[in-house]
């Protein structure tokens, strides 16, 4: 009975991922500013949508889409002039 349980849940995982994986490709990443409230420090990051979303973790969203780092890299030194952005 656990071996039935163990495979079920691993084949479910791989269907997942799978799904998740042909999802992803079909996306081309973009570059976003992203910005931790807490302490204020913002990066750039390269993300792709999943199920129509740009996906990350905790931080906030402080702008993008952009097709390339640069862009990411100029609003953030945008956003550091003005205090937004910890330097």
């Amino acid at each position: 009975m656990r071996s039935v349980i163990t495979t079920t849940l691993i084949s479910l995982s791989v269907a997942a991922l799978a799904q998740l994986t042909a999802s992803a490709t079909q996306e081309q990443p973009k570059w976003f500013l992203l910005r931790d409230h807490q302490i204020g420090s913002c990066w750039p990051a390269l993300l792709i949508k999943i199920d129509g979303v740009y996906r990350h973790g905790f931080a906030q969203t402080a702008g993008g889409p952009y097709d390339t780092e640069e862009q990411a890299i100029e609003r953030r030194n945008a956003l550091q002039e003005t205090g937004t952005c910890q330097q």
